[in-house]
């Protein structure tokens, strides 16, 4: 029951993240993050096993990169929604909103110092545009994702 549980809870928390991302674009013309460039991203990564592709927008597409970055993203909620419930059987993190959004917070540490420097943004989206508004979508994505976890984990289990 608990991977269904998982599965469950790490879809939905990732579709209230992807509502958000649409909430921002419709009202603030903040662009959703490019599932596609992501699947291109995991694709080159998987080929030349360099995490580091500095270039990768600007790479020909491949084919089939946005399903590719779409189930990756639904699969990276996943393994955050394991963790979450890891940490949960292990008496660290309780099930809630306050507990999720800490919980949220804490894990943007993986686009800041992980994602944003493999796909060539560099540490803490230093190399965009704007590195800190870039900074704060992702504490907010991660924070409504990670809320998001806390409440659904609490509603069904």
């Amino acid at each position: 029951m608990s991977v269904g549980l998982i599965i469950i809870v790490g879809t939905l928390a990732c579709v209230i993240l992807d509502l958000w991302q649409r909430f921002l674009l419709f009202f603030f013309k903040v662009p959703p993050s490019n599932w596609a460039v992501v699947g291109r991203w995991l694709v080159y990564f998987l080929k030349s096993g360099r995490w580091v592709q500095s270039g990768i927008i600007k790479q020909d597409p491949i084919r089939n990169e946005l399903y590719i970055g779409w189930a990756f993203h639904y699969f990276i909620a996943f393994i955050y929604a394991l963790f979450y419930f890891y940490l949960y059987k292990q008496g660290a993190i309780a099930f809630g909103l306050k507990e999720g959004l800490v919980f949220g917070f804490i894990s943007v540490i993986v686009p800041w110092f992980f994602f944003m420097p493999a796909m060539g943004a560099g540490l803490l989206g230093n190399k965009t545009p704007n590195p800190t508004f870039t900074c704060f979508l992702a504490l907010g994505a991660h924070g409504i994702f990670g809320g998001a976890l806390g409440l659904f984990f609490k509603l069904f289990y």
